[in-house]
């Protein structure tokens, strides 16, 4: 579940909004963490002189910082905010202060903070006062004894239920395990009615340790439970209601009241879909976040509770994954109970767990993990290539490029000549090469690679391109402008070339595009003019669309105003963004958020760098095989083109993968690289091993003037080494034997 980071809300928002000291402490509530079932959280310290006198200072700074805020010396207010500032006392406390000098006053304390944080000299201080009573509400909403209070005043009248409901709202699914408590209480049985009360006018924020309750075994207990899940009528409910009815410990009037429920949750019991099935509906809803159970976005983790002899107890979780562990529950639950959606679960649950890893925080951990539990990756090679498939599937069908794209490498360790076109085979993998994201076009070409089948498949004839695509990675952003004025073409080019991580290129139309596209090693955002025309940006899109390069690269439109015809079309299709930039500086943020729409993950030069070196060795293991369902001729050029590349391990992985081709032009730009200037002896070494390699495969295809070139290095190189390989290229060329008899005769000692 993705979510950006809490922030607390501006000033204005809040003064707009809330006007209650309950909606101060909500609003304004900083991240922390919660704790529960921790009776010391508000016990007294023993009152020392020390103390005392601590207490009272920090009195009287707030009725100080009180009085000259009201009467407008707010230089002096704002120094003795910094004295409270100053103090050692707790949030609470300092919140437990406030409150009683604002209600000596008979003054709102939120609107007079509000106010005071709109005057320019009292704006900061007061900003860190707010901060620091928001700690205070948080840890009195989380504070065991404060939810037992609220709950004692439930039974005080109906005023007295309706002030306790207020401070219970703010410690929402908090406050759910201490009114259960009551509910197990033999002895406080007078109070189910109120309490069956307060449990339903919680709402959904008491439905996530609600339904983890379901799996008590107090019956009586139980039965209140499964009413109030019933009054409240979420549909997320009742998959957790229906595996109680459907127990067979359940005992009959468990069962009544669990049919009951089912009923108003729009589930007719004993028909139909059974719990499993039900489980496997949340699970899917779960996964997309669209579940009525979810976390309270008041507080900076969530809670996955769990039930236990003692009763409900929790762990927290970073928010972003809740969704995920929720999902995966949901389908284990499908797994335990069986039925005929159980591979559609365990499929759900592999993905679920590659997209809780994936949007697991970096620092965070998963307290529902063991220390000792393997990765997502274990689970999913033990589950094999059907089931990772189909989460694979799932990943390329929602655009989730991060799961996606750890599936894929997961793939890569099992997949092979004898299972990759079996189940859905191949199918999901062919799908990803045609992904946005090029590490995961890179990945699927490259499992498919690995694999080497030995007939031919649908999609086969892309593996190759991708390899090449990856073996020219830099670490770029690849762009290619259309526009329809040159100048402006070019002028946007040269902009962005200036720019840390841009490479561009430019054309006038939609044919031109994709030409010039052919020169970039790949394309990650074709950002083209609207002036160009709607039926030309059209055609451009659909020539994409049937270019392999160009099929998953982002699509920017530079609009003239925001009433663009392509607006609307955005908002259903990833690949389109617009922008009404039109220079560089404004266009490079628009070309990064349209790549990132469509599913692209950034590649840096190590990464770069990794994916160059595994592509060379599979197009050289492809070489090695002969295959014949992958041929190597589509990465002659890119090849050719490696061969000049600043990085040495690639030159000799280019040299290495063109010896495989049956071509003139591989020979001939071996030769040419290895001659080449300034160039370390043992790449010049491996190039001749190469082009060796390429002779005795193919024979000679070398003109006169390259053998002369070679014959010249075999005689005169000062490096033996390099003189031996070069040798051993001309060797194998089966030339004449002429020069080979002179070096003899020039070396015979006379």
């Amino acid at each position: 579940m993705t979510r950006p980071p809490r922030l607390a809300p501006s000033i204005s928002l809040l003064r707009t909004k809330w006007t209650s000291k309950l909606a101060l402490g909500i609003a304004l509530a900083m991240p922390g963490t919660l704790l529960l079932n921790n009776s010391t959280t508000m016990a007294q310290a023993p009152v020392t002189e020390a103390a005392t006198a601590a207490n009272r200072e920090l009195r009287n700074a707030v009725e100080n910082y009180w009085h000259y805020g009201k009467v407008a010396r707010y230089d002096l207010a704002a120094t003795e905010g910094q004295k409270i500032l100053a103090s050692p006392a707790t949030p609470l406390e300092l919140l437990q202060t406030f409150e009683a000098v604002a209600a000596e006053r008979k003054d709102n304390l939120d609107e007079w903070l509000l106010r005071w944080h709109g005057i320019e000299p009292m704006k900061d201080v007061t900003k860190q006062i707010i901060d620091k009573l928001a700690e205070g509400y948080r840890a009195r909403r989380a504070d065991p004894k404060f939810i037992l209070e609220q709950i004692s005043r439930l039974s005080s009248g109906e005023r007295g239920y309706g002030n306790a409901m207020t401070r219970l709202r703010e410690s929402g699914e908090l406050a759910v395990p201490f009114l259960i408590d009551v509910l197990r209480d033999p002895a406080k049985k007078n109070q189910l009615p109120v309490i069956r009360r307060a449990l339903r006018d919680l709402g959904r924020a008491g439905l996530n340790p609600l339904v983890a309750a379901t799996q008590m075994q107090e019956w009586d207990t139980l039965t209140v439970i499964i009413g109030v899940l019933g009054d409240l009528g979420y549909q997320s409910a009742a998959p957790f209601v229906a595996r109680v009815y459907e127990s067979d410990q359940s005992p009959a009037t468990v069962k009544a009241a669990a049919a009951d429920a089912l009923a108003r949750l729009g589930v007719s019991p004993g028909a139909g879909r059974g719990a499993s099935d039900l489980f496997y509906d949340l699970a899917e809803r779960l996964y997309y976040d669209t579940s009525d159970i979810k976390g309270d976005d008041r507080f900076p983790t969530a809670n996955v509770w769990y039930w236990t002899q003692a009763g409900l107890t929790r762990k927290q979780v970073p928010p972003q994954i809740f969704n995920e562990i929720m999902a995966m529950r949901a389908c284990e639950y499908t797994l335990e109970l069986g039925g005929s959606r159980s591979d559609d679960a365990l499929s759900l649950w592999l993905a679920s767990n590659y997209k809780r890893e994936a949007e697991l925080p970096e620092g965070a951990t998963d307290p529902t993990r063991g220390e000792a539990q393997p990765d997502a990756h274990y689970y999913g090679v033990s589950a094999g290539g059907t089931y990772l498939n189909n989460a694979l599937a799932r990943a390329v069908r929602d655009r989730n490029a991060a799961v996606a794209f750890k599936v894929t490498r997961s793939l890569q360790q099992i997949v092979g000549q004898s299972n990759l076109l079996a189940g859905a085979g191949s199918g999901p993998l062919i799908q990803a090469m045609q992904f946005p994201d090029r590490k995961v076009r890179f990945e699927a070409a490259m499992t498919l690679a690995a694999a080497l089948p030995q007939q031919n498949f649908e999609g086969s004839q892309r593996v190759v391109p991708l390899l090449a695509e990856a073996m020219a990675q830099t670490g770029q952003t690849y762009v290619v402008i259309v526009h329809p004025s040159q100048e402006q073409a070019n002028r946007l080019v040269d902009e962005l070339k200036k720019l840390q991580g841009i490479n561009a290129v430019g054309a006038t139309t939609a044919e031109g595009a994709v030409a010039i596209a052919n020169t970039l090693p790949a394309v990650d955002v074709i950002v083209v003019a609207e002036d160009l025309g709607p039926g030309n940006v059209d055609q451009l899109f659909l020539m994409a669309s049937d270019n392999a390069r160009l099929a998953g690269a982002a699509r920017l439109v530079m609009t003239k105003t925001t009433a663009s015809i392509y607006e609307p079309r955005k908002v259903s299709d990833q690949l389109l963004s617009t922008t009404t930039a039109t220079d560089a500086s404004a266009l490079q943020p628009a070309i990064q958020q349209a790549r990132a729409k469509a599913g692209g993950l950034p590649i840096d030069p190590a990464v770069a760098t990794e994916y160059a070196t595994r592509a060379g060795q599979l197009l050289t293991k492809i070489g090695v095989s002969r295959s014949s369902v992958y041929d190597l001729m589509p990465a002659k050029q890119t090849l050719l083109a490696a061969l000049s590349d600043p990085r040495h391990e690639i030159v000799k992985l280019a040299g290495q993968v063109l010896a495989y081709l049956d071509d003139a032009d591989a020979q001939a730009g071996l030769l040419l690289a290895a001659t080449a200037d300034n160039l370390p002896d043992d790449v010049r070494i491996s190039l001749y091993n190469s082009l060796a390699q390429s002779a005795r495969l193919w024979n000679n295809k070398l003109d006169a003037g390259a053998i002369e070139t070679l014959a010249k290095v075999v005689a005169t190189a000062e490096n033996l080494q390099v003189r031996s390989a070069a040798a051993e290229a001309r060797g194998a060329l089966n030339l004449p034997a002429d020069q080979a008899k002179t070096l003899i005769v020039q070396q015979s000692q006379k």
